[in-house]
């Protein structure tokens, strides 16, 4: 019997991608999502007004960082509704959009408007946000090619919590998914993250992608307190976004003043001002992959969460005591995330944190969950399958690896410099030409949610780890040294291992020699019992699947994040890659794979790692 093939869309249709992106979502992603309860579980839906609008950057931080200071300085001029001091001075969010003259638009009648996309935010919030939400419209160049959202600075204690007639934090995470760009700015001079704030920062968690770090007024510091306090933002933000890499952070003064006179490091400030506004210069011209990156990206959301709803449904039984089999259920969810991960072959990074999973659905009746349709989910594989590739098949790409009409031509990049100083350039307009770069239009087929649990410190009961499975080797592009240490050939040099672990403090992995490959080991009798137990092994054996191997092999740049999610210090990962890559090949097989994550889970334990592998190490089909 032939498969049934799924849903098709006519892609000839569409005008536009942005077009093509709109029809898809609304017809075949929106629909499942409403039944799905997407917009109670992770975040709101769209509308046709959010795929027309101009892109977007969020701008968060304390009060008197310089946020509306550096809006100014991005116009260079003043906008409507403007204030800046010292004390906390903006007490609303404001859209700073694109306007034949300069104006003001009372929140009420901008969120009226459904050709905004502000237009949810009346049926979201109600009255008591609009009241202190507005927005301007300025002849600015720069605001032609994206629209800027002021928010009030983040405060302390009742002040931001009960005198807000509002939840500020729910409001930034209807921000959050709209946003192409989110600043996330700190004032150098106070640097400490307060409650309240780092509830906000936690919000944004799953855009990571959006988010750019910005210290501001870091001229009128001595460089030994401006290392001071670089460490100290970068050591707080870690234990926020809980995440193994270092932040990206833009270091400078950001406003239309002179940098302060006689500081060496004005250079230093200047370029990070440039390399500041080359990203906001490039919002525009990568809008669109940007939106389509969001289509897959919900797509394979909405898909996960359809199925695990649709378990909990057929769980649920036809008589007897329901609310115990509820509260069971929720309290287990890990097994049902896992029970559906393998009956559906889905990646885990595609399924969402467990414990706002599990505190969402303890106010719901699984009973009322809706029946799945399967010409639902067939209508989502097209997506995944089919109908993103042939959108994208009928525009050309332009050099810069971007997506536009075949009619239509790249336009030149923007300068950054005016006179050797950097300056406030305007953006690209976005309906013109587009021009990303490659890596997203690579990536935007395969887009993932970034995986909420780490499988190195919470397994689940049963032994099993179904995060471990999570396909990594495709979250990280591969860098310069990672593709040469990745081909197989001669031996990869100490430059390859900095690429891939980072460079570490003197330890282990630098006592050894400077390839890559380890010390061979002694070889141990061909009957010897291997280390590795049969249970680990199958375990170790699906994460290696997931990761996509070449000829049976994985290359570093695709093990090195599975094996950076343990936590373990950058020298005790060189230490077990230069232990298990013997022969220097830059690449790993099933066996010396599931070497290295023995090693890692030991000295995770605390188990000192060996100067030479034990031969009891050593992979049978090695020996």
């Amino acid at each position: 019997m032939p498969k049934r093939r799924g849903p098709q869309c006519d892609v000839a249709a569409f005008d536009s991608i942005l077009d093509g992106v709109r029809s898809i979502y609304m017809t075949k992603v929106r629909p499942l999502e409403e039944q799905s309860l997407v917009q109670h579980f992770h975040y709101p839906l769209l509308a046709d007004c959010d795929f027309e609008a101009r892109p977007m950057v969020l701008l968060v931080g304390q009060y008197s960082v310089g946020k509306t200071s550096f809006i100014r300085y991005l116009l260079e001029s003043d906008f409507p509704g403007m204030h800046v001091g010292p004390e906390p001075t903006t007490d609303r969010f404001q859209a700073i959009m694109y306007g034949a003259a300069a104006r003001e638009l009372p929140g009420n009648a901008l969120a009226s408007n459904p050709d905004t996309p502000f237009y949810e935010l009346s049926r979201c919030f109600g009255n008591a946000f609009l009241s202190k939400f507005s927005g301007c419209e300025v002849p600015s160049l720069f605001a032609r090619g994206c629209t800027l959202i002021d928010t009030p600075g983040v405060l302390s204690g009742r002040k931001q919590t009960e005198d807000r007639l509002y939840s500020y934090e729910d409001v930034v995470r209807w921000f959050a998914p709209r946003a192409d760009l989110i600043l996330l700015m700190f004032d150098a001079h106070k640097v400490d993250i307060s409650d309240e704030f780092k509830r906000v920062i936690e919000v944004l968690q799953g855009h990571d992608d959006k988010v750019r770090v910005v210290m501001n007024k870091a001229d009128s510091l001595s460089p030994e307190e401006l290392l001071r306090v670089n460490s100290a933002l970068s050591w707080s933000l870690s234990r926020i976004l809980r995440s193994p890499e270092s932040r990206r952070v833009y270091v400078g003064s950001f406003w239309d003043a002179p940098l302060r006179h006689g500081n060496f490091l004005n250079p230093l400030f200047e370029s990070e001002a440039v390399a500041l506004l080359t990203d906001l210069a490039a919002v525009p011209r990568n809008c669109t992959v940007g939106r389509i990156n969001a289509l897959v990206a919900r797509t394979r959301r909405v898909r996960v969460q359809a199925l695990l709803l649709q378990h909990l449904r057929a769980e649920m039984p036809k008589v007897g005591s329901k609310d115990r089999k509820q509260r069971e259920l929720i309290a287990g969810i890990e097994d049902v995330f896992y029970a559906v991960m393998k009956r559906h072959n889905l990646p885990a990074g595609d399924f969402p944190d467990v414990s706002k999973f599990r505190h969402t659905l303890a106010c719901r009746d699984f009973a009322k969950f809706k029946k799945l349709d399967p010409r639902s989910l067939d209508a989502l594989e097209a997506i995944l399958s089919t109908d993103v590739a042939q959108l994208m098949e009928r525009f050309d790409a332009i050099p810069g690896g971007g997506l536009a009409p075949a009619a239509t031509e790249a336009s030149p990049s923007p300068s950054v410099h005016a006179g050797g100083a950097p300056v406030a350039v305007p953006p690209m307009d976005p309906w013109a030409a587009a021009s990303p770069a490659a890596a997203q239009a690579k990536e935007a087929a395969a887009a993932s949610t970034p995986t909420p649990a780490d499988p190195w410190s919470h397994p689940p009961p049963g032994g099993t780890d179904p995060w471990s499975t999570q396909s990594l080797g495709a979250a990280l592009p591969e860098s310069e040294p990672n593709r040469r240490g990745a081909g197989g050939g001669g031996g990869a040099g100490s430059a390859v291992l900095d690429g891939l672990f980072g460079v570490g403090s003197a330890g282990a992995a630098q006592s050894r020699s400077p390839s890559c490959a380890g010390p061979a080991p002694a070889a141990p009798a061909p009957s010897a019992a291997w280390v590795v137990s049969a249970t680990e092994k199958a375990r170790y054996d699906s994460i290696f699947q997931q990761m996509a191997p070449d000829g049976g092999r994985a290359s570093g740049a695709k093990v090195a994040p599975v094996l950076r999610r343990s936590g373990l210090p950058n020298d005790a990962l060189k230490a077990i890659w230069s232990l298990c890559d013997v022969g220097g090949a830059g690449s790993l097989d099933a066996d010396w794979f599931s070497v290295a994550m023995h090693l890692a889970m030991r000295s995770k334990k605390g188990e000192p790692l060996p100067q030479v592998l034990p031969p009891e190490y050593v992979p049978p089909s090695a020996r």
